[in-house]
């Protein structure tokens, strides 16, 4: 699929006070963080239009703005982030969601779904069920999503923060993951190994186009050797704080 849009949101001044899960907290540098953010937004501008969301310097994980909503077809589901804490990041995404024509929907208040635990490749979807998703919220998303009628399948995540951070898909259907990190093989079809942990978490750009960290220069080298065509930039303040090059951004596809 072609991608069309890509919506970003500028990191908050207190990036590195984000909720973490799994790493210990780790000093990062804000100047350095909106540099990278820059360098991630200049790529995705030569792939598609990319448009920012209006930032919220108050809420320190703002920038990981894919968490906030999930769009499939006509429709943006907007998510129940898991934290109190982050729930007022959704406001200006659902306004900008509305604002491209979007049909927008959401989940019932007692489910929790977050989109850095949906991936999608073409008619199915896996939700990672996460210390952030439920299965309330998978079978939420299954019923804003019924008239599309995709194949919806839960996915355990045990060791990492969400479903894309531990596997994502490449442009030819297969799957890229860290076997340490990853959720059992048998849910995903064509499924390769990653030599390193941010190697499992790339963006597709268009054609055979995929982005990554810098941080995984072997998976980058494994990846053109397959014939991808492959750009990376620098991700280092983001994965101080458990994130990646997937959840900056709301990948819009046509």
């Amino acid at each position: 699929m072609k991608l069309l849009k890509a919506l970003v949101r500028r990191p908050s001044p207190q990036h590195q006070n984000g909720l973490l899960t799994h790493l210990t907290r780790s000093e990062t540098d804000p100047d350095l963080a909106l540099a990278q953010w820059e360098d991630y937004c200049d790529i995705l501008r030569d792939h598609a239009e990319v448009i920012e969301v209006e930032p919220a310097p108050e809420y320190a994980d703002s920038v990981y703005i894919e968490d906030t909503a999930f769009v499939y077809g006509n429709t943006a589901v907007m998510t129940k982030l898991r934290y109190p804490s982050r729930q007022p990041e959704h406001a200006a995404v659902e306004e900008t969601l509305k604002g491209l024509g979007l049909e927008i929907k959401r989940l019932a208040d007692w489910s929790y779904l977050e989109g850095g635990d949906i991936l999608k490749f073409d008619d199915t979807i896996w939700v990672g069920l996460s210390t952030r998703s439920d299965l309330e919220g998978v079978q939420w998303l299954e019923k804003a999503l019924a008239d599309y009628a995709p194949t919806v399948i839960p996915v355990p995540v045990q060791h990492a923060l969400h479903l894309k951070s531990a596997i994502t898909a490449l442009p030819d259907g297969t799957f890229l993951a860290h076997p340490k990190y990853a959720p059992p093989e048998s849910y995903f079809p064509g499924y390769r190994r990653a030599p390193e942990f941010e190697g499992s978490q790339v963006v597709l750009l268009g054609d055979n186009k995929v982005l990554l960290s810098a941080s995984a220069p072997e998976t980058a080298d494994m990846l053109k050797a397959d014939g991808f065509d492959v750009y990376t930039t620098p991700m280092t303040e983001f994965e101080k704080t458990e994130g990646c090059v997937t959840c900056l951004s709301i990948r819009i596809r046509q």
